[in-house]
């Protein structure tokens, strides 16, 4: 958390709380039994409210305010998000095993012009009729519903083709209204070559319309295919297509430009500079990276100086030519720099399209992915660094543009580490943003060891139609390399489709309360705690790689009336064992329940709390600065409604008296409706809590703010909130003393 050194001055945060109001709430009186079934319904309360003021005081930004966290790292302020994130996976499997299925993955565009986006799966090693490894591709068209079954099939000519081994959307090369596609077949006539061209149309077929043949044989011609864009500007869609191995494995590059009555002449022809460079084992369009009207290229030569690598961009015009306009390199001996390059989009939304390239070799093939932001005056230097999480990922072996997917204006990226977990593989999203980070924002593993998932990844185009980008990711090892494709849909304008799903009993009350259980069995993944009062219970559910909904640990409660499970949550290490712990509350039965984490946690109680305690519980992060996590309970009803609210301080011999009472200041107060750890707001290096006083009638509202330290005191450092009756967004007003 970001914390502020200045003299003795007020700061003042604005914060607004909608309270909804109708006819049938006109009278804020309730009865206990009310008061009862909300609170069953309500988990703990581990976020304050937030503002999305456009108007703050001087010294008070609202990345300041982003960045405030309570003790277990939750937003105190929560972020704005777009209507969910969940992503929806489809998957299409290959024909037969060993046939590599997914090698390749790209969007196709819309080839039949229905106004969804296609996708096109290549499979070099099927069998088309041509013979072994003749080859496949495979498209799907878009759609609401998308099947797996391919619409269209495209086939190789003969025996070790290699036909798919590369694919791609060519954009619309003949300008007829309908993307096209393309497809490389690095194995044809002994290692030769060829590029496919198939136009789009509302009844696509698959007989090739323009076909390019390499110039000699071992020069792997078609080995890597995109679609450049337009590169000089003549309103055709053109292509680009790599032959690594040509020249001793110096390797070339050729620009082949659309037209109406498109040929298979190359138009502009790019080399690399070095025997062994492998230039143009990967090429992509780049966009419009120096924002001059016409789009651009990037090649890379992964092999350059003893396989540091290089990546070249070169900027489309009327007069296209040869010479690399942009060069950046890899920073050390083999680490593949430019094995895999790719336009990004705009990511900072600075109206220069940028480029990503893979180092997949880094570190001992840990892997890099490097974004370079476009400029009129584009420089070498990478603007963002993404790293794979060990070594052997093979992290940014695959890399593409992504799309928007989250839907805030800025372009996403996706790279792939086919290696992760013993070749599981795994692919990772990284949403764009005007200062974007290299922290991944979203990531999916592969099913099994050796599928290989994301050894192919590729921006989707929007599959849908619900205005938000897809992904594909290729996983050609999956069941004994038959191989499987995915496609992810955003579900953004539909119905969110959940992660898990875990379901309760026949009464209906699994659920009433719900939290973050941090990580009870020290295994890397925070786990979660979830109430079913209704029967007396909670269950922890383990998180992981693959989260399953089956508990793995079930708690119960002593009576069967006691309503155990009411409130959960984490308690945070209350005996610094290293281990997450857990509190329960029983509102009935007026106890609260601490439960050690551990290797082997089990489901006897450590500490009780009893007392007529036990409504709401909560962990306070660590208010009297001991080292270990401390806890609250709270009892709105206790004293004529005026409330209390018992801190706990955690230790080694934790007891159940309460070490610190808050109490309410009058009768109704209803003090210590909800209770959260709030963080260390006034940065004295002690944790503090917020308490919530939902009065009844005419009588104010009021949110408390207690600062926490070696003697915690029970008076409130502030915060007041007015309850606006009529519905209307009303005002919190937070005043701060921050020394």
């Amino acid at each position: 958390m970001k914390t502020l050194h200045c003299t003795s001055y007020f700061l003042t945060l604005f914060v607004c709380v909608l309270f909804i109001s109708s006819a049938s709430q006109a009278n804020w009186q309730r009865s206990e039994s009310d008061l009862n079934a909300q609170q069953i319904q309500q988990s703990p309360n581990n976020h304050t409210a937030g503002s999305n003021s456009d108007s703050l005081p001087a010294g008070v930004t609202q990345e300041w305010l982003n960045k405030l966290t309570d003790e277990r790292g939750n937003r105190i302020i929560p972020e704005e998000e777009p209507e969910t994130d969940a992503l929806q996976q489809n998957t299409f499997d290959g024909p037969a095993i060993g046939v590599n299925y997914a090698k390749s993955v790209s969007s196709a565009g819309d080839v039949n012009g229905d106004g969804f986006d296609d996708v096109i799966i290549g499979d070099p090693n099927g069998n088309n009729g041509g013979g072994t490894n003749s080859g496949r591709a495979y498209i799907y068209f878009g759609g609401t519903i998308i099947n797996s079954t391919a619409d269209v099939i495209l086939g190789g000519e003969t025996v070790n083709n290699y036909f798919g081994n590369s694919v791609s959307s060519a954009g619309d090369v003949n300008s007829d209204g309908y993307d096209d596609v393309i497809v490389g077949a690095n194995g044809f006539n002994s290692f030769t070559g060829r590029a496919y061209i198939y136009f789009g149309g509302a009844i696509m077929n698959s007989a090739a319309d323009v076909i390019m043949t390499g110039e000699f044989t071992g020069h792997n011609f078609g080995s890597s295919v995109s679609g450049a864009g337009d590169v000089n500007a003549d309103g055709y869609s053109d292509v680009i297509v790599g032959a690594y191995a040509a020249s001793v494995y110096t390797g070339k590059a050729y620009i082949y430009f659309g037209g109406s009555s498109m040929n298979n002449i190359a138009d502009v022809n790019m080399a690399g500079e070095n025997s062994n460079d492998n230039f143009g084992y990967s090429v992509s369009g780049a966009g419009d990276v120096n924002g001059d009207g016409y789009q651009d290229v990037i090649c890379g030569a992964y092999g350059y100086n003893s396989d540091f690598g290089r990546a070249y961009i070169y900027f489309g015009s009327v007069t296209m030519d040869n010479v690399a306009d942009v060069s950046m390199y890899g920073g050390a001996f083999l680490d593949y720099f430019g094995a895999s390059v790719s336009n990004a989009g705009d990511v900072n939304d600075d109206g220069y399209s940028d480029v990503i390239v893979g180092a997949y070799g880094y570190n001992s093939l840990t892997g890099r992915a490097y974004i370079f932001y476009g400029g009129a005056s584009m420089n070498s230097i990478p603007d963002v660094t993404m790293t794979g999480e060990t070594t052997n990922n093979v992290f940014g072996y695959s890399v593409s543009e992504a799309g928007d997917v989250n839907g805030d204006g800025f372009a996403d990226v996706y790279v792939g580490a086919y290696g992760y977990s013993s070749a599981k593989g795994r692919a990772y999203l990284y949403y764009g943003g005007t200062n974007m980070n290299n922290a991944v924002d979203i990531f999916m593993t592969g099913e099994d060891t050796f599928s290989y998932f994301g050894y192919s990844v590729s921006g989707g185009g929007d599959v849908n139609g619900d205005g938000f980008a897809d992904l594909i990711a290729g996983a050609y090892g999956f069941n004994s390399s038959i191989g499987r494709a995915y496609v992810y849909t955003n579900t953004m304008t539909g119905e969110d489709i959940p992660d898990v799903t875990m379901t309760g009993g026949s009464n209906k009350s699994f659920g009433a309360s719900v939290s973050n259980a941090g990580d009870v069995n020290n295994d890397g993944f925070n786990d979660v705690i979830v109430g079913e009062p209704g029967i007396n219970g909670a269950y922890i559910f383990y998180g992981g790689e693959i989260v399953n909904n089956v508990s793995d640990i079930i708690l119960a409660g002593e009576s069967i009336d006691n309503s155990f499970g009411s409130s959960v949550s984490t308690a945070g290490d209350v005996n610094g064992d290293g281990y997450s712990d857990v509190i329960i509350c029983s509102y009935k039965g007026g106890s609260a329940k601490i439960y050690f984490g551990g290797s082997n946690m089990n489901n006897v109680p450590d500490v009780l709390m009893t007392n007529d305690n036990g409504r709401i519980v909560s962990d306070a992060g660590d208010v009297n600065g001991d080292g270990y996590s401390d806890v609250m309970v709270s009892r709105p009803e206790n004293s004529n409604r005026r409330g209390t609210v018992n801190i706990y301080y955690g230790g080694t011999n934790m007891d159940n008296v309460p070490d610190i009472i808050l109490t309410g200041e009058a009768e109704n107060d209803l003090f210590g409706t909800s209770i959260s750890s709030a963080g260390d707001v006034n940065g004295d290096g002690y944790s503090d809590v917020i308490v919530g006083s939902w009065r009844q009638g005419n009588i104010t509202s009021k949110v408390y703010i207690f600062y926490g330290g070696v003697s915690m005191n029970t008076v409130p450092d502030f915060l007041t909130v007015y309850r606006n009756r009529t519905g209307l967004i009303e005002l919190l007003l937070f005043q701060m003393q921050v020394m």
